[in-house]
C-alpha cells in the first residue's frame, strides 16, 4: 500500500497534509537521532553533539578514554544513554549532556560480552548478553532484575540482532532475516513481527517506521498493515525519523526539518 500523510494519521488521529521546510544544519555525523521534543542529537565517532528544538547547538560530550560511540539512546530527553562497545562501558548524559554517574563498566556486572544495550522507562537498562545470548534487565541500582529465555531457543545460533528499544513497557529486538522480536517487560517473549527492517527504526503505540533504501516505511501493529509514506525528495539521504509535528532528514554531512502541516 502506498498512501500520503494527507490520508494516514500516524500519531494520534492527526491527519498530516504538507510538509513545510524549516531549516537545514551542517554537520558531519556517523549516528543520528531525534526526540519527541524537538532535540537533535548527532554522534561522530567519540563525539555526541545536541542542536535543540531551534536547530542551535545546545551541548556536546566527548569521552577520549572509551572510544567512539556505538550507539545512543535518546528515548528519554532526560536521560540520554551511550554505549562504548569496545570498552563494554555506558554512560548516562543529563539534557545538557553532563554525565548522571560515572561511567558503568559492564564486566563487573558479570556482563563480559553486551551486543547491544538500551535505556528503560523503569530506570534502569536493557542489554542483549552475547555469551549467554539472552535479554537482560538491569535496574537502577545496577542489580539484575529479568532476563529472557535464549535467543538461540526462538532464532536459533547463527542470528546477529542489530538493534533493541523499549517502547510502553515492551521491548524490540530486530533480527535481521527473523524479524522484529517483542519482549513484555519482564524480559517474557512476545511474539514476532514479520519484517525485514534496516539496523534502526522508531515505535511509536501503534507503529513502527523504518527508513530503506530511500524510502520511509510504516507497520501498523494493530492492523499488521505496511505502508509506503511520502517525505520530501532530498539528495544522498540515509536515515529520516518522525516525530509528532516534525519530520528529520538525516545526511552524512547535515539534516533537513520539515514541519508536518494538519
Amino acid at each position: 500500500m502506498h498512501i500520503s500523510f494527507a490520508i494516514f494519521a500516524c500519531f494520534s488521529g492527526i491527519l498530516f497534509s504538507d510538509y513545510q521546510y524549516v531549516c537545514s544544519v551542517d554537520v558531519e555525523g556517523d549516528l543520528h537521532r531525534s526526540d519527541p521534543i524537538g532535540n537533535v542529537y548527532i554522534v561522530k565517532e567519540n563525539n555526541l553533539i545536541k542542536f535543540d528544538a531551534s536547530h542551535r547547538k545546545s551541548a556536546d560530550y566527548t569521552n577520549i578514554f572509551l572510544g567512539s560511540i556505538f550507539s545512543i539512546d535518546v528515548s528519554d530527553p532526560l536521560r540520554v544513554l551511550l554505549y562504548y562497545k569496545d570498552h563494554n562501558q555506558i554512560v548516562w548524559l543529563d539534557n545538557y549532556l553532563n554525565e548522571i554517574r560515572s561511567p558503568v563498566f559492564l564486566d563487573e556486572l558479570g556482563v563480559d560480552q553486551a551486543e547491544l544495550v538500551c535505556s528503560s522507562s523503569q530506570g534502569g537498562f536493557w542489554l542483549l548478553n552475547g555469551l549467554n545470548r539472552q535479554i537482560q534487565y538491569f535496574d537502577a541500582r545496577l542489580q539484575p532484575v529479568h532476563e529472557s529465555m535464549s535467543l538461540n531457543e526462538l532464532t536459533g545460533p547463527d542470528v546477529n540482532p542489530s538493534f533493541i528499544i523499549e517502547k510502553n513497557s515492551q521491548l524490540y529486538l530486530n533480527v535481521p532475516g527473523t524479524g522484529i522480536l517483542i519482549f513484555d517487560r519482564f524480559g517474557n517473549y512476545s511474539k514476532t513481527l514479520a519484517l525485514n527492517t534496516p539496523a534502526s527504526f522508531q515505535v511509536t503505540d501503534r507503529m513502527l517506521f523504518y527508513f530503506k533504501d530511500g524510502q520511509l516505511y510504516g507497520y501498523d501493529m494493530q492492523n499488521a498493515e505496511n505502508i509506503t509514506l511520502d517525505f520530501p525528495v532530498s539528495e544522498e539521504i540515509i536515515q529520516a525519523e518522525l516525530q509528532p509535528d516534525y519530520l528529520y532528514l538525516f545526511t552524512k554531512t547535515g539534516y533537513e526539518v520539515y514541519k508536518i502541516s494538519r
